[in-house]
């Protein structure tokens, strides 16, 4: 019987042998590699994440070494190993170019149909959908939609198109081809993510909720633009409290989305300054969508008026706004902003639209402007405090736009947010 101490050396001898192996294989002496890694793979029966590798090593280094049959025979053995004890290939310690170029070796010499009844190595095997996938945009809808005349019932071509649809904006032909998905496979976590996308952009939001409340809790933890889409959904939808906690899980790079940043604009009006819930919180739910949309909440400070509820114009105005600014048509986006803002000078909320159309469209001085209006920010209001230290930086009020920039910056990202970070803070 062999002590713990004899267990222990014969460990090392392996893994020695394994070591030995790797450095002859970078030094191209592959014969001598070969015999090093086929005697490691006899220490390491009961490790099969270590068996998978030595095997995966071996078969590169008999092929480099001229030993073709050799290493037909090790591929089978590896295949072996990988069917008992699913996951071992996953968990094998290669490099990136050595795994790269075993996977090549592996796809030359196995034929698919082994690969594919190996659950670690079927996702090997690129799928005609993934191949169509790989072409440049004006032939990737051809093959997709050719793919899916022919297999109809293949939920890999509608979600390919759909796919394809959400990169082209068109939010349309998402709901047809997600459709189309979850016909084929109803709770398909892939179509109902990208159908909540396209519902949200369309402010479908009661449907988009339904979906998103779909997805299981590992599915939303590993997208986060559904993430996104829930804090706008439950915002919209009546959920301050709901949303607030799910603006927490919105990762910092979605934050400055537009529907997103719009309704954190919102929930910050609802909650108010310290976070407190106000009246609009706690009202019906069928108080009309304009009002609820276009509310404003104004403490009293210098330069401005308290609270005023906005009218049926202003919210058309911010609405209309909105989605010009959404088209990178700020200019026009201000236009509507000023017109608006004659009949009603005290709005603050079109007053911080305007510093976003204005801060965007680079009209610096007419931004700077509007800083006087709206101030002081809450907490909250991250964004509009970056339009804030934008327009002041560039019209040389540098210090105020500095106080503003230190207290957006934790909460806003991207490039711009980057660019102007640099240089109002001296650091990204």
């Amino acid at each position: 019987m062999m002590t713990l101490a004899g267990i222990c050396q014969a460990q090392d001898f392996y893994r020695a042998r394994l070591d030995a192996g790797k450095e002859a294989y970078r030094q191209k002496r592959y014969a001598e590699a070969a015999d090093q890694f086929r005697i490691a793979t006899f220490g390491f029966l009961d490790a099969p994440p270590l068996l998978s590798e030595s095997l995966a090593r071996l078969a590169l280094a008999q092929s480099f070494a001229a030993r073709t049959s050799d290493a037909g025979t090790t591929l089978s053995r590896f295949v072996d190993v990988e069917r008992r004890f699913g996951g071992s290939y996953a968990h094998a310690t290669l490099e990136p170019q050595i795994r790269a170029e075993f996977q090549t070796l592996l796809l030359q010499r196995v034929p698919a149909a082994s690969l594919r009844s190996v659950t670690g190595l079927a996702g090997l095997i690129e799928t005609p959908a993934q191949k169509a996938a790989k072409l440049p945009p004006h032939e990737r809808r051809k093959a997709l939609e050719a793919g899916f005349r022919n297999e109809p019932q293949n939920v890999e071509w509608p979600l390919g198109l759909a796919q394809e649809a959400s990169e082209r904006g068109d939010d349309g032909d998402v709901l047809t081809w997600t459709g189309r998905a979850l016909q084929i496979q109803p709770g398909n976590s892939e179509a109902l993510a990208l159908q909540a996308h396209a519902r949200t952009q369309r402010r479908q939001y009661t449907e988009a909720l339904t979906d998103l409340k779909g997805l299981p809790s590992p599915e939303m933890e590993r997208r986060p633009q559904s993430r996104a889409d829930l804090f706008v959904c439950l915002l919209e939808t009546g959920d301050s409290s709901g949303a607030e906690k799910a603006f927490a899980n919105v990762p910092p790079e979605l934050r400055t989305r537009p529907d997103v940043a719009r309704a954190n604009q919102k929930l910050t009006a609802r909650l108010g300054p310290a976070g407190h819930a106000t009246p609009s919180t706690t009202a019906s739910a069928s108080a009309a969508a304009s009002r609820e949309a276009a509310q404003v909440h104004s403490a009293a400070g210098p330069g401005r008026a308290g609270s005023a509820g906005p009218s049926p114009q202003a919210a058309a105005a911010l609405a209309e706004s909105r989605r010009l600014m959404d088209a990178r048509k700020a200019g026009d986006a201000a236009k509507i902003l000023l017109q608006a803002l004659q009949s009603e000078p005290d709005n603050r909320e079109l007053r911080v639209a305007l510093l976003e159309a204005c801060c965007l469209s680079g009209d610096w001085r007419r931004g700077a402007e509007q800083v006087a209006f709206v101030a002081p920010f809450s907490e909250r209001e991250a964004l509009p405090m970056f339009y804030a230290a934008v327009v002041l930086y560039q019209t040389g009020r540098t210090q105020e736009a500095r106080e503003y920039m230190e207290r957006a910056r934790p909460r806003v990202s991207g490039q711009f947010v980057d660019e102007y970070a640099q240089k109002i803070l001296g650091r990204s």
